[in-house]
């Protein structure tokens, strides 16, 4: 059996798993009673298998419930109305409901196989693998947590069931949470294998925790410099401990560079769009440290379902709208400025945006496009004579009024739609048909922590190799000097959709700047009498975005503290 594959055995789930409905800081837990799991190998390889299940590990894969991820931030927007976005829309309450991860019932399961996996018949490199990959899952938790809420109760040991109010946590310092992630991924990096092969692949190996290092110590880092201590320090991080962070977070950034296990992905280096692109549809490729697995219709996902066009029409499809300031940002491949004056441009797009960044050919669908076995259509009318058409029922001498990928019902309400992720293998996919891998840690993410963090402590050559390198693979003029803007643009197009940006804006504390205010699309009509199209610069949402400084940390919610009266709220919720 295959790890990451949301399989479960059954007699495993009859024999040994907990299924307590609450969180476990909020009520008095279950135990697993059945001594014979921890006697029998299967049973120990299948508890296991059922921590990585139910780990945050899918990234956008796991559905549209992630999709705030992208919509939190300046990337875009989501076509379907039913998604709240109460971030965007700046009415985010105490009661939450959104970006929500607190799974205490993850944890303490984690830490009852930590326990327990010394008393097991299990050899010993055994027990020290299941040992550094369950603290990896730790680790990882609670780093998904504390990036949400700042400080959250560190429950390191599986609690007694007759404790009574020892069950009840208080929420520790954000800054000994990130103690505690960076140790549990220096003991998970000590204790597992550097690489697994065959059909222990998605395993947590010494670099995926060295990848997670270097990840929460760059947060951590950026926290201390850019945010306040606030609560006592439940949220905030002291300034004068920023450059420890960064430390950390470039020394294991630099072990994952010097082992030389992975490499930027470069098997088409003559056509860098399609060498991109292919990172993310190529299992097991050279630049991916971490990923979490999935097979096509057995244990797979619907992101092509929800992510499609209407060209290659699913039931779904067209879900994500990415922004113009967003195709904006990509600089053209000389580095010079790729921004438009879209209001007036005339033209077909795929002559508007040739020079653009290769990344963006391989991220961004636009019209014009070709894409599977069609080519991508988005234009919301013809003007003949000064008068527009837009009857999406009609067509005017064989060309349709409106597009069927700008269609309003479903489809793009920016001009753009994503392309990143998607396979074009995919014709009309299918709900669980998807089986691209969800990379959790790639070398690309590790060069930009490597060189933010270097650049912030002052390692500025470092930090210019490391950016140069990633703008090499990617097809783009290299760059003479750098700052931490250009390390911070890098990143935003280099990682853009794998859920980075939204928690960036934020750990920089620059959300307040950058997601205030209207976000736009560039609506193409077509032009009769020139043969050519022209773009409205319009409002994509509809509104003016809000990000209240508040937003920095989510809410705690009333249930949770309702639960567990030791819990307290973050500020100016």
């Amino acid at each position: 059996m295959k790890i990451l594959q949301y399989i479960l055995l059954p007699l495993f789930c009859l024999l040994a798993l907990n299924s307590c409905k609450k969180d476990l800081l909020n009520i008095k837990p279950s135990i697993i009673t059945d001594a014979n799991v921890w006697k029998d190998p299967s049973l120990i390889k299948a508890y296991i298998t059922n921590l990585y299940s139910r780990s945050a590990l899918s990234g956008l894969y796991a559905g549209l419930g992630e999709i705030p991820n992208l919509y939190g931030s300046d990337e875009g927007m989501c076509v379907y109305t039913f998604v709240p976005n109460p971030i965007g829309h700046g009415d985010l309450k105490n009661t939450g409901g959104v970006l929500e991860y607190w799974d205490y019932e993850l944890i303490r399961d984690i830490n009852v196989l930590i326990q327990k996996i010394p008393t097991t018949p299990l050899s010993d490199d055994l027990k020290n693998q299941y040992g550094g990959e369950a603290r990896f899952l730790r680790a990882y938790a609670y780093f998904e947590m504390v990036k949400r809420y700042g400080g959250v109760p560190l429950v390191k040991e599986a609690q007694d069931v007759n404790a009574g109010d020892a069950l009840y946590v208080p929420r520790n310092k954000e800054q000994e949470c990130y103690d505690f992630i960076e140790e549990q991924c220096d003991s998970a990096a000590a204790m597992l294998p550097e690489a697994f092969a065959g059909s222990d692949l998605g395993r947590s190996s010494k670099y995926a925790a060295l990848a997670l290092k270097s990840r929460a110590m760059l947060y951590a880092g950026s926290i201390a410099k850019y945010g306040t201590v606030q609560l006592d320090g439940v949220v905030g991080i002291p300034a004068g401990d920023a450059n420890a962070y960064w430390q950390a977070s470039y020394d294991a950034s630099k072990a994952i560079i010097d082992s030389k296990k992975f490499e930027l992905y470069n098997k088409f280096p003559d056509d860098k769009a399609k060498n991109y692109q292919n990172i993310f549809l190529e299992k097991n490729n050279s630049e991916i440290i971490f990923a979490k697995k999935y097979i096509s219709l057995i244990a797979g996902h619907d992101f092509d379902d929800f992510y499609e066009t209407n060209s290659n029409y699913t039931f779904w499809g067209c879900a994500f709208d990415p922004y113009l300031e967003l195709i904006d940002a990509y600089d053209n491949k000389d580095g010079s400025s790729g921004k438009i004056d879209w209001a007036n441009t005339t033209g077909y797009m795929p002559d508007i945006v040739k020079n653009k960044d290769p990344r963006f050919h391989a991220t961004i669908l636009y019209n014009g496009m070709p894409w599977v076995q069609d080519t991508v259509t988005i234009w919301s009318g013809i003007y003949v004579n000064g008068n527009l058409l837009n009857d999406e029922s009609q067509q005017y001498q064989g060309m349709d009024e409106v597009g069927r990928d700008q269609k309003t019902v479903q489809g793009s309400r920016t001009g753009f739609l994503m392309k990143k992720f998607l396979d074009p293998k995919r014709h009309f996919p299918k709900p669980g048909e998807s089986d691209q891998d969800w990379i959790v840690y790639r070398y690309g993410e590790t060069l930009l922590n490597f060189a933010e963090a270097a650049f912030e402590l002052g390692k500025t050559t470092e930090a210019l190799d490391a950016i140069n390198e990633i703008r090499d693979r990617a097809g783009i003029a290299p760059l003479g000097s750098v700052t931490m803007d250009q390390i911070r643009h890098e990143r935003r197009i280099e990682l853009v959709f794998e859920m980075h940006r939204f928690y960036d804006l934020r750990r920089w504390r620059t959300a307040v700047a950058e997601l205030n205010g209207d976000f736009h699309g560039a609506l193409s009509y077509f032009q009769w009498d020139i043969k050519k199209f022209s773009f409205s610069v319009v409002s994509a949402d509809g509104y003016t975005r809000v990000f209240r400084p508040q937003y920095y940390y989510l809410p705690i919610t009333p249930d949770r503290i309702n639960n567990n009266p030791k819990l307290v709220e973050n500020p100016n919720y």
